[in-house]
């Protein structure tokens, strides 16, 4: 099994993958859609671009609060607002904080002295390949959900 400066190493690659759009688009660029699209609510879909945006960014933030030691909701708080359909002139606001986040959660994998508050070493890399993998997961559901829409919008 890998030591923990090895687990971070390959967790801070993922994470540089993801950021950088090595096998998905670029979180930056994906998520340049005007708020209108990114807010419509198509046909037989379960959700709109910022529906999965938001949480997406509702459950990172949820554990980068994790490893920071700050002041977290109970899960029933948190389920609570899972889901939720943000307004439009919440989107720039949601892009933001998802890649601000996904940088904050590949500062802890770079940091030389693998600073956070989580119980050990071994339940904060658990949360950051948590933030990875969902973070991952949902962009590849918003990737699909603006190929739809570009289908939708083609004569």
């Amino acid at each position: 099994m890998p030591n923990v400066v090895e687990q971070r190493a390959g967790l801070a690659l993922v994470f540089r993958q993801i950021i950088e759009g090595w096998d998905i688009p670029a979180p930056e660029g994906m998520l340049k859609i005007k708020k209108d699209s990114a807010n419509l609510q198509l046909p037989g879909l379960p959700y709109s671009i910022a529906t999965n945006l938001a949480h997406a960014v509702l459950w990172q933030d949820f554990w980068l609060e994790k490893l920071k030691g700050g002041k977290q909701k109970s899960g029933m708080e948190q389920w609570e607002h899972d889901f939720d359909v943000p307004e439009p002139h919440q989107w720039n606001e949601l892009r933001s904080r998802f890649g601000a986040g996904l940088r904050e959660a590949m500062e802890y994998c770079t940091d030389s002295e693998f600073r956070h508050s989580s119980l050990n070493d071994e339940d904060a890399l658990e949360t950051l390949a948590r933030i990875a993998v969902h973070g991952s997961y949902h962009l590849g559901q918003i990737n699909l959900l603006k190929r739809t829409l570009r289908t939708r919008n083609r004569p």
